[in-house]
C-alpha cells in the first residue's frame, strides 16, 4: 500500500464480452413472469417435456483488466467481434448497463457500424423495484404485481406510459408521500427517461435478441471475483493485471491455444537466428543430395 491508502481499498475492473448467440423470440409475458415470479417460473419449466433445450451464448471471448482504459476493453471486444463476422452480415447487439458513459463510448467506437444497443433489463427490473418500495412505506401495495405490471407494459414498447404513471404517482399523492418517497420516484423516473433510446424491448424480443446481460455478469463472478477477491487476498495492480488477464484466457477456453502461442513467439524472439542458421544448412544439406 502506498502512503495514505487505506486498507481493504478496491479497484474497479473493467470487464467485456464477446459472443455468438441464436436468435430466440419470446414473449413479453414469459420475460417478466421469469424475472418477477421466478420460483413459479421454474417449476413450470421444470413440469415442460419435449421442450427444445434453451439457447446458450457461444463461443465466449471474455476480457477483464484493471490497468487499461474502458476504451481499450470495448476496442479489444470489437476486435473480436469483427473477427467472428468481418462482413457485417449478422446483427450486432450491444447489451450494457445504464452507465451513460459508456453508452457515450459505444457510440463512438462503433461508428460507422450498424448495431443495436440494449439496456439490461435486469436494471429496469431493479428501477422499478426501487419505486415499488419507496411506495410501500405509505401505503401497502401488492409489490409483486405492481413491479409486474409495468414490467410487462415496458417489455410492450410502453417505456413512457409507465414514466407518465410514475409522474402521475407523485401528482395525486403529494400530501401523502414523503420527500424521501419523491425523491426515489424521481429517481427512477428519470433513469427511464435517460435510457428510453435503448428500452425498445418489443422491438427486440420480437426480433429474438438478448435484453439481459447474464453473459457478462456471470464474468465479473468467475472471471474476477471468484479469484480476486476473498480473506486475506491483496494484489498489487500490476500482479492483479497479469491475473486478470490469464483468467480471461482461461474463462475463454483459449488455454492450450495461448501457451502453444506464447511458446512460438518465445522460441521465435529467442533462437530466430539460430533456427534460420539451421535451415538454410539443412537446405543446403537437402540441396547437395539431390543432385549428388
Amino acid at each position: 500500500m502506498g502512503k495514505g491508502e487505506k486498507k481493504q481499498k478496491k479497484k474497479e475492473a473493467m470487464v467485456g464480452v464477446s459472443y455468438t448467440v441464436d436468435r430466440n423470440i419470446r414473449p413479453p409475458e414469459e420475460i417478466a413472469k421469469n424475472l418477477v415470479y421466478p420460483d413459479d417460473s421454474t417449476q413450470e419449466n421444470s413440469e415442460k417435456e419435449g421442450e427444445a433445450p434453451p439457447v446458450r451464448a457461444q463461443n465466449i471471448r471474455r476480457m477483464a483488466s484493471l490497468e487499461r482504459s474502458k476504451e481499450d476493453v470495448v476496442h479489444e471486444i470489437v476486435k473480436d467481434a469483427e473477427r467472428r463476422d468481418p462482413e457485417k452480415q449478422r446483427p450486432w447487439v450491444v447489451v450494457m448497463d445504464g452507465a451513460l458513459h459508456l453508452w457515450t463510448l459505444i457510440t463512438s467506437v462503433l461508428n460507422g457500424i450498424d448495431y443495436t444497443g440494449v439496456l439490461d433489463i435486469i436494471h429496469v427490473v431493479e428501477y422499478l423495484w426501487d419505486a415499488a418500495n419507496a411506495l410501500d412505506k405509505g401505503e401497502k401495495i401488492d409489490r409483486h404485481k405492481w413491479v409486474y405490471d409495468r414490467l410487462l407494459s415496458i417489455l410492450n414498447g410502453n417505456v413512457g406510459r409507465v414514466i407518465g404513471g410514475l409522474k402521475q404517482i407523485i401528482t395525486k399523492n403529494k400530501k401523502r408521500l414523503t420527500n424521501a418517497q419523491i425523491q426515489e420516484l424521481e429517481r427512477v423516473i428519470t433513469y427511464f427517461k435517460n435510457h428510453k433510446k435503448w428500452m425498445k424491448y418489443n422491438e427486440y424480443l420480437e426480433a429474438g435478441y438478448p435484453i439481459g446481460s447474464g453473459v457478462v455478469e456471470s464474468a465479473c463472478g468467475h472471471t474476477v471475483k471468484n479469484r480476486m477477491e476473498g480473506t486475506g487476498r491483496r494484489w498489487s495492480i500490476k500482479g492483479a493485471e497479469s491475473m486478470l488477464l490469464l483468467r480471461s484466457i482461461y474463462t475463454s477456453l483459449d488455454w492450450d491455444n495461448y501457451w502453444r502461442s506464447h511458446m512460438i513467439i518465445q522460441r521465435e524472439e529467442k533462437y530466430d537466428t539460430v533456427l534460420k542458421a539451421g535451415h538454410d544448412i539443412l537446405d543446403d544439406y537437402k540441396t547437395e543430395l539431390l543432385f549428388a
